[in-house]
């Protein structure tokens, strides 16, 4: 699924790259991160004949209302997020029943409706099928295109901006091409570029994929005690009964400073090489963005690779300034709206305005 999410995001840099017209772009961050790899995701995903434009505004909506649907809140307070939740899964319904739909979808889409098809018993509904496509599309671009946004965003309220990721992947291109002086990484070679990024040696950039989910990251693990008697790490004070719901809240383990130290709720770019993830004695610091144990997010190696190519890729194409013309916050952390904790990545609270020029 990553090849095929590079492949679709050289079309929307290409279609992006038609709108500097002059010298720079003015626009937003949402504008030239967000919804152009939503777009990619969905053709990854469900394939390139979905109407991933389309679907964009309801989905929107839809991610915005997650938080109420999530803790259940009455339907009287969320009719604009049913509404468009509604619409989604009426196009992914009309989607699915469309021959030849499959072609250049994931196996994982693929498998789930064929399973669900032909293999459960009794069969899904189309409308039943449709609905759980919608659930794992969510979590794909509910979740990895805000993360992307935050790579950019938290990196612009640096000192040095973007310079350091520039520094990398124009190093990574000069080192690759000397190896390989014809290998062409415009994009027109989807095979070289695809080999390029999975051969490139990017540790900032990785860096700042995990330290980005660190920070803006906020999930809820949930179990439920199947036993009594249960206790945690055998202390008798925290001992459950069967039934029991118990909640990790993964973002306070990402902020402890006994774990992360003294600075543990900044944005530190380099935290995570090397020496930044292990503890004194040895062992990995916990890192939770993707939740924990068996129910940990099927799509996170998708997530975590995908951001870090997608990352290298528009800086291979694209300067990015933010726009003096508006006032910016002393650090991107400052624009994580915290009404959404415990359902993903969060949301900025307000919209992120920044120049766009090519590179040369």
């Amino acid at each position: 699924m990553v090849d095929a999410l590079i492949m679709h995001m050289v079309d929307e840099v290409k279609e992006l790259s038609s709108k500097i017209t002059g010298n720079q772009w003015r626009t937003t961050l949402e504008e030239l991160a967000h919804k152009p790899l939503y777009k990619a995701i969905s053709a990854s995903m469900v394939g390139p004949r979905f109407p991933a434009e389309k679907s964009y505004e309801h989905f929107l909506v839809f991610d915005d209302y997650f938080p109420l649907f999530a803790a259940k809140a009455p339907a009287l307070f969320l009719q604009k997020g049913i509404s468009a939740r509604n619409q989604l899964i009426d196009m992914f319904e009309e989607y699915i029943g469309t021959p030849g739909w499959e072609e250049g979808a994931s196996e994982l889409i693929t498998a789930m409706v064929d399973g669900a098809r032909n293999q459960s018993q009794p069969p899904w509904t189309d409308r039943e099928l449709a609905a759980a496509v919608n659930s794992d599309f969510w979590a794909a671009n509910g979740n990895m295109t805000w993360g992307f946004f935050w790579c950019i965003n938290l990196m612009l309220h640096e000192p040095q901006s973007l310079a350091p990721l520039y520094e990398e992947v124009d190093a990574a291109r000069d080192s690759w091409l000397k190896l390989h002086p014809n290998a062409d990484l415009s994009g027109n070679s989807l095979t070289e570029l695809s080999e390029f990024f999975n051969n490139a040696s990017l540790p900032f950039i990785s860096s700042i994929v995990s330290e980005t989910l660190r920070v803006s990251s906020s999930s809820f693990s949930i179990r439920t005690v199947v036993e009594d008697g249960v206790t945690i790490n055998g202390y008798p004070q925290f001992e459950f009964s069967k039934g029991d719901v118990l909640v990790c809240q993964a973002r306070a383990v990402h902020l402890d400073q006994e774990i992360y130290g003294p600075d543990a709720a900044m944005f530190k770019p380099d935290r995570f090489l090397d020496s930044g993830i292990v503890t004194e004695g040895g062992s990995r610091k916990p890192f939770l963005p993707f939740g924990g144990g068996v129910s940990q997010c099927e799509g996170r190696h998708y997530a975590s690779k995908g951001c870090k190519f997608v990352l290298a890729l528009l800086l291979l194409n694209f300067d990015i300034k933010l726009d003096p013309a508006y006032e910016a916050p002393p650090s991107g952390s400052a624009l994580l709206d915290m009404t959404r904790i415990g359902t993903g990545v969060l949301h900025p609270k307000k919209p992120t305005h920044i120049l766009v020029s090519k590179r040369k």
